[in-house]
């Protein structure tokens, strides 16, 4: 045997070795050796073990490297949007939120989002900052996409589903890249990543990017939200270090900030321009011992938001928050069939706004959790997960008058809320596999649910608060999947029917019809509003050639109904409307094509007509916007000019030079050129 085969050999034993004897964390394990074993992308985020996306007890699609750099993608979003199951609605041109079979909206709550086990979905609102993510595009190895509620398995607010980020391992991979790119709408942006390593012993990765651009005409946008957009501006740097202590011990920092100016859309439908400036900081160990691999892990997540709108009448427009998160597992394999996994987590979660609050909410989270999965027979496992979330409520400052609310209805409000995974996976032969899942996933209410404070006067003849008695709202779904390898054409197909309850809708308070307080006052609170059922299907095959074709095509189909006290012919108009704000039928597609030097690849989308919500300055309700359905196509071709330097160009939606993807500005083709130097 070569030098070269021995090595990977070795590598390969050794990681088989692992697989079978003791399942191990995220990040633990040499992704790249699993994926020569298993000759596709792997996860080990479901149970803990490696496994090939077909055999998670979930639906889940794996997002690869070149995936992502094939889209031309500038954004995690622009990935995202040619992913079946998921809905992508552009607001602007770096503002983008994100769905996973429907229930999309501004400030989507649903939709939990996480880099390498770390949150950073924000509690204010409930919502995804894309622009504030501090990884550059070049340094994912991978993104899953798991769909429908996965909060046993994941964890904190997973409702809809999840989107897992997983960057390269500076102990295992070496990324070195420089990349710059221009275009239309002035945009000019670059990244960097950098990775350092001692033998086999430590590995620093270091990365940092931004861009500038002229935000989408605010066509369309009334004279106030108009006036308020400010032209997008992000800057990121993220450090990720990584140090073996002993074998199988295993150390881990991670640092990072970034600074993000958007325009954005925000809850109740108007417009404005959030600045954030974010940081965080998380460290941990982990140790394969004879009761298992022992992890221990912290984080802090800190950010300071400072919004420019016209429509504030006064109030003070900066939120700064800070959420504390300590997690401990023990992933454990008893015999040759049985992993458990037990894991414990505290999060400590306030914000203070002057201005929203009139002081500082936050809240206390207790939570345990356990997964067990069960190998049956070498073609059958069962994988069950169980969750629970004791939350404890707290607030300090000056209350809205007229709610009847007290300090103490605050101070003493909490709830202990169960939430459950459970799947089973037959493998029927070689090519097909069947995949059952039934799950309850819990959504608690945003610190804006629980704690908005805005006197009468303000916005009105009105007070508008939260609601320290809201209720969490729960997801039943239940889901089957079949998967099957078309080895003769070197494709993949997959099929999923889903259908799921939602109860206990949560309302923020702006949506909500009105209720006379204790003292008379007219009071506008958060609350619990309702429930929606939602059911759909899912088709896709891709698959490539010996020859450097590739393809794939996707279609899905949801429909949704709801049952609410919303949207009843009242003053107050809501956007919780998904029985009509859910597009029902969507179809993604893809072709590429690799030789030699030559990349090219073309991605489009095409979905029917939704509802959207838009503020009217004429009236306080809300204005409905149909958004027709609407093709938009992505192109991008790359030319490696020496066997370091690749030259690209990326189309996105030049079919047509605007497109009204949701009630917002419309989206404007663009063309951006880039160099990519790889060291």
């Amino acid at each position: 045997m070569t030098r070269f085969n021995r090595s990977l050999a070795k590598r390969l034993a050794t990681c088989i070795a692992v697989c079978l004897a003791l399942p191990a964390a995220a990040q633990n394990l040499d992704y790249s050796t699993l994926e020569q074993v298993f000759h596709e992308p792997v996860t080990i985020s479901a149970t803990g073990k490696p496994q090939r996306a077909s055999d998670a007890p979930a639906d889940m699609v794996i997002v690869t490297q070149d995936d992502i750099r094939r889209s031309g993608a500038m954004s995690i979003p622009d990935v995202l949007q040619f992913i079946p199951g998921v809905d992508v609605r552009h607001y602007g041109l770096a503002d983008a939120e994100v769905g996973i079979r429907g229930y999309n909206q501004p400030y989507n709550a649903r939709l939990l989002v996480l880099v390498n086990g770390r949150q950073v979905y924000s509690d204010d609102y409930g919502h995804v900052n894309w622009a504030s993510i501090p990884v550059q595009l070049s340094e994912i190895r991978q993104i899953e996409v798991i769909k429908g509620p996965n909060s046993a398995l994941y964890g904190f607010n997973a409702v809809s589903g999840v989107i897992n980020i997983i960057t390269y391992d500076p102990l295992h991979d070496k990324v070195d890249t420089a990349t710059l790119g221009g275009g239309t709408q002035d945009y000019l942006g670059g990244t960097a990543v950098g990775t350092a390593r001692i033998g086999d012993q430590a590995g620093l990765r270091i990365s940092a990017g931004g861009f500038h651009a002229s935000d989408f005409a605010p066509r369309g946008l009334s004279a106030p939200d108009a006036a308020s957009r400010q032209n997008p501006l992000v800057g990121a740097f993220n450090i990720d270090g990584r140090i073996r202590i002993a074998p199988g011990t295993e150390a881990f920092l991670e640092a990072s900030m970034s600074d993000s100016r958007v325009a954005e859309k925000e809850f109740a439908g108007a417009f404005d321009t959030s600045s954030t400036r974010a940081n965080s900081l998380r460290a941990g160990i982990s140790a394969d011992t004879a009761i298992g691999l022992l992890s221990f892990g912290a984080y802090r997540n800190a950010q300071v938001v400072t919004i420019s709108t016209a429509s504030l009448n006064g109030l003070a427009n900066w939120v700064n928050e800070s959420v504390i998160v300590v997690q401990a597992s023990d992933l454990a394999k008893l015999g040759a069939d049985h992993t458990l996994r037990l894991g414990l987590e505290y999060r400590d979660d306030e914000a203070t706004a002057p201005g929203f609050a009139h002081g500082t909410i936050g809240y206390d989270v207790y939570a345990a959790s356990l997964m067990w999965n069960w190998q049956i027979a070498p073609n059958l496992s069962l994988t069950n997960a169980v969750r629970v979330d004791d939350l404890r409520l707290h607030y300090s400052g000056t209350l809205a008058a007229g709610t009847g609310f007290t300090q103490a209805d605050y101070n003493h409000a909490g709830f202990a809320v169960p939430s459950f995974n459970s799947g089973i996976v037959f493998n029927l032969t070689r090519q097909d596999t069947l995949r059952l899942t039934i799950a309850r996933g819990v959504q608690l209410p945003s610190l804006v649910d629980f704690g908005l404070q805005i006197p009468f006067g303000t916005f009105g003849p009105v007070v508008i608060a939260g609601n320290p008695g809201v209720h969490p709202s729960t997801v039943d779904n239940i889901e089957l999947d079949y998967d099957r390898d078309l080895s003769a054409i070197n494709s993949s197909f997959r099929a999923a029917m889903f259908a799921q309850r939602n109860l206990d809708l949560i309302s923020q308070p702006f949506a909500v019809p009105p209720v006379i307080g204790p003292s008379g006052v007219p009071a506008l609170l958060a609350g619990n509003v309702g429930s929606s059922d939602a059911a759909g299907v899912e088709l896709g095959v891709e698959g490539h050639s010996g020859t450097g074709l590739r393809w794939q095509l996707n279609y899905a189909f949801a429909y949704t109904t709801d049952d609410t006290v919303l949207n009843k012919g009242g003053l107050v108009t809501s956007t919780i409307d998904y029985a009509h704000s859910v597009p029902r039928h969507v179809v993604t597609a893809g072709i590429g094509y690799t030789r030699d030097r030559l990349e090219m690849d073309l991605l489009g989308r095409w979905q029917s007509s939704y509802l959207d919500f838009q503020d009217s300055a004429a009236s306080i309700q809300l204005q409905p916007i149909e958004v027709q359905n609407y093709v938009t196509l992505n192109a991008r071709v790359g030319y490696r000019l020496t066997d370091h330097v690749i030259a690209a160009v990326t189309a996105q939606q030049f079919n047509v030079s605007r497109i009204m993807q949701a009630a917002g500005p419309p989206v404007e083709r663009q063309i951006i050129g880039s160099i990519t130097v790889r060291f």
